[in-house]
């Protein structure tokens, strides 16, 4: 069983009042034999030193990630940095993080890492919570797919590190005060966690009936949908996706197999007219349009909102939205962090604590009940325990 507890400052300039504040909010002598840290802040936490000092005075290590904004039951903000404690007496935890992850190295980078850690657990992890890096050249669909092949399929949940301005700068993770813009960080869990995963994009009105099956795809380059290709075959239902253009249309891809469609964004128009897309677009799994809008967007998180408090868990609950739902939430963009607040009675139902991600990594359930690990986006995320 995991037990989870949380902390949270907005302080980065006073490093010793930001320090007594956190430590102030977690009751250390309440820890199980086995602990690890996990956090979400702003990029200025980790560019300041702070990082280093607070896991200097934390009996347990931390792993974590830039975020464009961090709430638990102490607050919410975009400048800041809160921890959360996962602690057991049954559940081993072991942290890790890669070398730098490039185009040419980044499975190998992967096998040594998760390698490595695993010979330190007594058998194969149960659980893994894992950032990767936001990177300019390599994919999260490709990370998470070599990533998946590299741990056997064990489910793993996580994100994409973001930022404040949904740019490539300042996309950290850390593994303690090691901070690096471009390697994957990870804890690997042993023992009975029996996690539950919740994951909802778009609500089903705003799902077109209509959909396409790809005919012609390459990883996550969607070719052609019914022998059109993509672009015009989307132009065709009135959708219009602009070169050099911000693009919000999210595309629901139904697997073979799945018993929910993934929610994926359209990153780049090409000149053939195919489509650069978040996650794989598989040959033969067919496709539909999507549409993001606020009432949607706070319609799928009062869903997984209930589906939360319906399945039963009580120790603890992460939570990491798309960050594109936070920006597209104008003018209340803490709209979603309130509402899980207010949900969860500012933690009097259960500790939680919530950031935003830059690509959502979360398994779902096949037809068949069997877990199987995705990659998202526009997606409301949740692990609980």
């Amino acid at each position: 069983m995991v037990q989870m507890m949380t902390a949270y400052t907005t302080e980065v300039d006073e490093v010793e009042d930001a320090l007594n504040e956190i430590l102030g909010q977690i009751d250390l002598g309440a820890l199980k034999k086995n602990s690890v840290g996990i956090i979400t802040c702003h990029f200025d936490f980790t560019e300041a030193g702070f990082l280093g000092e607070l896991c200097k005075k934390l009996p347990f290590d931390v792993i974590g990630m830039t975020t464009m904004a961090s709430s638990d039951r102490h607050g919410i903000s975009m400048y800041a940095l809160s921890l959360t404690v996962l602690t057991s007496d049954d559940v081993l935890f072991e942290t890790v993080m890669s070398g730098p992850l490039n185009r040419d190295n980044y499975r190998e980078q992967m096998e040594t890492t998760y390698s490595d850690a695993v010979k330190k657990l007594p058998g194969k992890p149960s659980l893994i919570i894992t950032f990767f890096p936001y990177l300019y050249d390599l994919s999260g669909a490709l990370m998470h797919r070599a990533f998946d092949d590299v741990c056997g399929g064990v489910p793993f949940w996580g994100s994409l590190a973001t930022n404040s301005d949904v740019s490539y700068e300042h996309c950290n993770v850390f593994r303690g005060g090691d901070v690096t813009v471009n390697g994957m960080v990870m804890i690997l869990m042993h023992g009975p966690v029996d996690p539950e995963f919740i994951v909802v994009s778009i609500p089903t009105q705003n799902i077109r009936k209509d959909r396409g099956k790809i005919t012609d795809s390459e990883g996550c380059m969607l070719k052609k949908i019914d022998g059109i290709p993509a672009w015009k075959y989307l132009e065709n239902r009135g959708v219009a996706i602009m070169k050099d253009a911000s693009i919000t249309t999210p595309l629901m891809v139904y697997y073979e197999g799945s018993a929910v469609p993934v929610a994926l964004a359209v990153y780049t128009v090409n000149d053939d007219g195919s489509l650069l897309c978040g996650g794989e677009m598989t040959t033969g799994a067919s496709v539909a349009v999507g549409e993001i809008t606020n009432e949607g967007i706070l319609t799928t998180a009062e869903e997984g909102m209930t589906r939360l408090q319906e399945c039963g868990k009580k120790n603890g609950a992460l939570f990491l939205p798309c960050v594109t739902r936070y920006v597209m939430l104008v003018p209340d963009h803490d709209g979603e962090l309130k509402l899980i607040d207010s949900r969860l009675e500012n933690g009097k139902v259960m500790p939680f604590t919530a950031g935003y991600s830059g690509g959502e990594i979360c398994p779902v359930r096949d037809e068949s009940g069997v877990l199987q690990n995705r990659f998202h986006n526009f997606t409301f995320s949740v692990c609980a325990f």
